[in-house]
C-alpha cells in the first residue's frame, strides 16, 4: 500500500491536532531551595508563597529554617519562571495557642487567615507578597537558592 503526499499531509495534520493537548498545559517551573531566618535564627516552621505575575502561585513549607516542598502544579516542581514576590507566614502551633487562650484557633481564624495555628511569630506584613518587600528572580535551568532574613 502506497501513501501519496496528500494522504500523508492529512494524516500528519490530523495527528498534530489530536495531540495538540498532549504537551504540559502549564508554564515551566524551576526548583527552589533556601533558608529563612528570623532575627538571625532559623525560622522553626511556616509557610512560604511565591507569586509570579500572570502565573499560579507556588507554596512551600519552612522546616527548621529550610524552604522545602515548593509546589506550583505538581509536588515539588518549584516556582514559575520570573520575578516572584514572596510571602512568609509562621504561626504558633494550635496546641500552644489553645493552652494559652483556651481557644484552639488562638482567636485568629478569619477570611484572611494564612496558616494553621495561633498568633503570628513574625511581623504580619511578611504574610502578604504586596507588603513583605521580599522578592526573588526565579531562573530556568539554574539553582535557585533563596536566603531570606526577616526582622
Amino acid at each position: 500500500m502506497k501513501i501519496n503526499d496528500t494522504s500523508f499531509l492529512i494524516f500528519l495534520i490530523a495527528g498534530m491536532l489530536f495531540c495538540g493537548g498532549c504537551a504540559p498545559g502549564h508554564p515551566p517551573t524551576a526548583k527552589v531551595t533556601g533558608t529563612v531566618n528570623h532575627k538571625g535564627n532559623p525560622l522553626k516552621q511556616g509557610t512560604i508563597i511565591f507569586e509570579v505575575e500572570g502565573h499560579r502561585p507556588a507554596t512551600g513549607k519552612i522546616v527548621n529554617g529550610k524552604i522545602v516542598n515548593v509546589t506550583t502544579y505538581e509536588p515539588d516542581d518549584g516556582v514559575s519562571i520570573g520575578l516572584a514576590r514572596i510571602a512568609v507566614s509562621s504561626r504558633e502551633e494550635v496546641e500552644e495557642a489553645a493552652a494559652e487562650t483556651g481557644d484552639p484557633s488562638g482567636g485568629n481564624l478569619g477570611p484572611a487567615y494564612m496558616g494553621t495555628g495561633g498568633k503570628s511569630l513574625i511581623a504580619p506584613h511578611y504574610g502578604n507578597p504586596a507588603t513583605s518587600h521580599l522578592t526573588a528572580a526565579i531562573e530556568k535551568g539554574k539553582e535557585n537558592v533563596i536566603m531570606l532574613e526577616l526582622e
